[in-house]
Order: C-alpha cells, then sequence, then structure tokens
C-alpha cells in the first residue's frame, strides 16, 4: 500500500459518508438553509465538488475541469469560469440555482470516474512538484501535489460534515444518523 491507495480510500470513504448524508432528502430540504445566512446542502456539495473537479482535472492533470469540459455549468445554469464558490454572500446563495439533485449527483459522478486515474498515474516522484502556471492560490506559492491531495480530504471531509450538520437541522431529521 502506498500513497496513492490512501488518499484513494479516503476519497471513497468520504464519498460514502457524503452519499449517506443525501440519501432520502427532497429537493426542499437540499435548499433548506438554518439561517439567512447559513449554505445549503445542494450548494455545499456542489462546492466540493468543483474544488475536487479542479484539484484533480486541472491542478493535478491535464484532463480539463468537468465542469468546464462535460457541460456541467450549463446544466446547472452557471459561468463557465471562476465558479467555485468562494466568498458567495447570502443573496448570492439564495440566488443560486434549483437545480435538481440528479444534476448534482450526475457532476459528482463524472468527477468521482476521473479520480483514479489521475490519483493512479502520480509517483511518489510526484509527491514534491508544483504547478506554478496553473496556482490558484496566487500570490502564495503554487502548492505541492502532496498539499493538494491532502487538501481534497480535508477540505471535502469539512464539507460533508457541514452537509451532515444541516441535515441533522432539518425539520424531521433530528434523529438521522450518519
Amino acid at each position: 500500500m502506498d500513497f496513492r491507495d490512501v488518499t484513494l480510500q479516503a476519497i471513497a470513504d468520504f464519498s460514502g459518508q457524503l452519499d449517506s448524508a443525501l440519501e432520502d432528502l427532497t429537493s426542499e430540504q437540499w435548499r433548506w438553509r438554518p439561517t439567512p445566512t447559513a449554505n445549503h446542502i445542494l450548494w455545499t456539495v456542489w462546492h466540493l465538488t468543483r474544488i475536487e473537479d479542479a484539484w484533480i482535472n486541472w491542478y493535478l492533470s491535464d484532463n480539463g475541469e468537468k465542469w468546464k469540459t462535460s457541460g456541467w455549468a450549463e446544466k446547472f445554469g452557471l459561468p463557465v469560469e471562476d465558479q467555485y464558490g468562494m466568498g458567495y454572500t447570502s443573496e448570492e446563495m439564495a440566488a443560486f440555482p434549483a437545480v435538481p439533485p440528479t444534476i448534482v449527483a450526475g457532476y459528482r459522478a463524472d468527477v468521482q470516474a476521473s479520480v483514479e486515474p489521475v490519483i493512479r498515474g502520480l509517483s511518489a516522484t510526484d509527491l514534491e512538484n508544483t504547478n506554478p502556471d496553473r496556482n490558484p492560490l496566487h500570490p502564495r506559492p503554487a502548492p505541492t501535489v502532496a498539499w493538494v491531495l491532502a487538501r481534497i480530504s480535508v477540505e471535502c471531509s469539512q464539507h460533508i460534515g457541514q452537509v451532515g450538520y444541516i441535515r441533522g437541522l432539518i425539520p424531521g431529521h433530528e434523529n438521522w444518523r450518519s
């Protein structure tokens, strides 16, 4: 077992947790917000998928983000460029398109299908490499491949925890257990 196996196991584990947290939610529950300034589940799942898509298919490979190459931006009714969800205002959150959960699931499945070939294509010597031409953290230095792999697990896990928390606040779902 090496870093690829551990990374893929982490991604499979958090994906399974996300599937469990989303089980049996209605379209209305996907967009339910506990407060007017909170994120909803639909946005949170979209955001974590966008981040995973960008790191895997743009930063770590030349595949091109599924958001762009597979037409998901159009399916969501959002612009193709620079849409990751960072810095959204409460008004932008409220105006986020009410796409069906099947669209979100389709985008997520498309990204998930791209993960293993990219991760399996990495070598131990790649871990310290950077991609300065595609640095989303500019002006900070471009992150290493090792940092990106860890970040995917950390950020997606945090957002999946948020999804579970929001779900637990939805009236009628107080007794849900992940």
